[in-house]
């Protein structure tokens, strides 16, 4: 079974090209499980906090290529783990990016995130937070985009 996350559309995690070029069903089958679930956990912890949502793509304003990139996708490195189904770029609703880093680090260090455990350096990404889920025993992880 497929999950499909509780508060993200499928545009909202995938770039537009590709749901176009495999349908909804092999795009969701294409992001991982549990990175899905922890943005559902993520979303659900940071709103009682905040009374606040997140963003991924933001269609209207052309960021397309926060979530899963096509391959030949311009943005971003050649090796993006973006391209893998399991990264993604998030910004909270209400603006408060720095407290949002620290609110990730905070859930991955107290081991409330089944699989994302690594985080872009925010000084070097200050307009988004870069989740991921990677090959490491680090909790967190922080890497340099």
């Amino acid at each position: 079974m497929i999950y499909k996350t509780k508060f993200f559309a499928l545009s909202e995690l995938a770039h537009p090209r590709i749901i176009n070029a495999i349908g909804e069903v092999n795009t969701w089958a294409r992001l991982d499980a549990e990175v899905l679930q922890d943005l559902d956990y993520i979303r659900e912890e940071w709103y009682l906090i905040h009374r606040s949502g997140i963003y991924c793509n933001r269609l209207n304003h052309n960021l397309d290529s926060r979530g899963l990139r096509p391959p030949d996708d311009q943005d971003g490195a050649f090796y993006s783990t973006h391209k893998s189904g399991n990264t993604f770029d998030l910004e909270p609703v209400n603006g408060q990016l720095e407290s949002f880093y620290n609110f990730m680090i905070g859930l991955i260090k107290g081991g409330k995130l089944k699989a994302i455990n690594t985080l872009e350096d925010f000084r070097y990404t200050k307009k988004w937070v870069h989740v991921a889920k990677m090959n490491t025993a680090s909790r967190p992880l922080i890497i340099k985009p």
